[in-house]
């Protein structure tokens, strides 16, 4: 069985020093899309402009701004992930783990400014783990109205957004922590609100960073209107029963990668085909 692992390095650890791998599997193949180049800098009016600061990206783990081998890893993960996505004209691309822990927000956020500095994109990324918001922590911003409140009615799509100052990069924060969360995934707004994201720039790849797969019925929900998933995988934490689980959950789904995070070995790049249970097996090894 064919495998890929593309080594992240000198990233993503936590108290533990790891590092991560990371797996892209080719979807189908459709004619491919290409954006119009863009040239220079956007100018955000309606969008506030909130600048983080240097240190609070390190603290975070944010290293895709880095002009380092630091963000190697997700320029290699951007490219093959781009290559998908511009094969198939996909735009939404979603952000998962079987269980929480993993660090599905970190790679998410990476991922999501990785896509931003590209000179033909721009990116928007949708903090809709509503059950335990973790974007707007990452970047230490203000408590304010998020995704849950456009959902309930509360605010308009446009007074929600935020520019982190992080090249053509825009954030749309969660909100406040729901406990109903899968019933707002299968609502109507939810759907417009794709569907709008989608209409309003063609050049815009939207990343959802969504709950584990494992924790509840909001990912399954959600993941009718995703083109693309990615899962994240802890080693040596996350069991290869609870993969298994996931994958079959969103076997409907275009699940074209896995990231295995806060991994201890370098491993050589290799192809891989479409994932089945077995040959995860052999990837994570022993179980724990």
């Amino acid at each position: 069985m064919e495998k890929i692992a593309l080594a992240v390095q000198r990233a993503l650890h936590d108290e533990t020093p790891g590092q991560a791998r990371i797996g892209v599997v080719p979807g189908a193949v459709a004619a491919p899309a290409h954006p119009e180049p863009r040239t220079g800098r956007i100018t955000y009016i309606r969008t506030p402009t909130v600048a983080i600061a240097p240190r609070v990206l390190e603290r975070h783990r944010v290293t895709s701004v880095n002009a380092d081998t630091t963000a190697d890893a997700f320029k290699l993960l951007r490219t093959q992930i781009l290559m998908e996505m511009r094969k198939n004209d996909w735009q939404t691309l979603a952000v998962t783990s079987p269980n929480k822990g993993a660090g599905k927000s970190t790679i998410a956020l990476n991922l999501a400014i990785s896509f931003a500095l590209e000179v033909d994109y721009t990116s928007l990324l949708v903090d809709a783990d509503l059950r335990d918001p973790d974007v707007g922590h990452m970047l230490e911003l203000e408590p304010g109205p998020g995704l849950a409140d456009y959902l309930v009615g509360k605010a308009p799509l446009e007074d929600l957004l935020i520019h982190p100052d992080i090249g053509h990069l825009v954030v749309l924060p969660g909100g406040a922590p729901v406990a109903k969360s899968s019933e707002l995934m299968r609502s109507p707004m939810m759907a417009e609100l794709v569907r709008e994201l989608r209409n309003r720039y063609r050049d815009r790849l939207i990343v959802f960073d969504v709950p584990p797969i494992l924790a509840g019925a909001d990912t399954l929900a959600l993941s009718g209107y995703m083109d693309a998933t990615i899962m994240i995988a802890e080693e040596r934490k996350t069991k290869r029963a609870d993969l298994e689980r996931s994958f079959e959950l969103l076997a409907h789904s275009n699940l074209i990668g896995v990231v295995l995070n806060k991994s201890h070995e370098l491993p050589e790049p290799e192809p891989i085909t479409r994932p089945r249970p077995s040959a995860f097996r052999r990837f994570f090894g022993a179980e724990g």
